[in-house]
């Protein structure tokens, strides 16, 4: 994460509270701003992250209900 953009302006020590998601097409162009905005919205997604510590291993069973849901029809 030290890579991570704007990595010097966060406190880590507080933790992440937020991330945005911003939509961009194969042009880098933002969704919101192409003049067929309603190809992508509304949208409905859900993200989870999960930060490792540098030389640690992910282990999904250290998160709790973290098991992927079904999808509903």
């Amino acid at each position: 994460m030290t890579s991570f953009w704007q990595n010097d302006s966060i406190v880590w020590s507080e933790g992440v509270r937020q991330m945005d998601l911003v939509y961009k097409d194969d042009k880098n162009l933002h969704a919101h701003k192409r003049p067929d905005p309603e190809k992508f919205f509304p949208t409905k997604v859900r993200i989870t992250m999960v930060q490792v510590a540098k030389d640690a291993k992910y282990d999904p069973a250290l998160v709790p209900g973290l098991a992927p849901e079904k999808p509903k029809d």
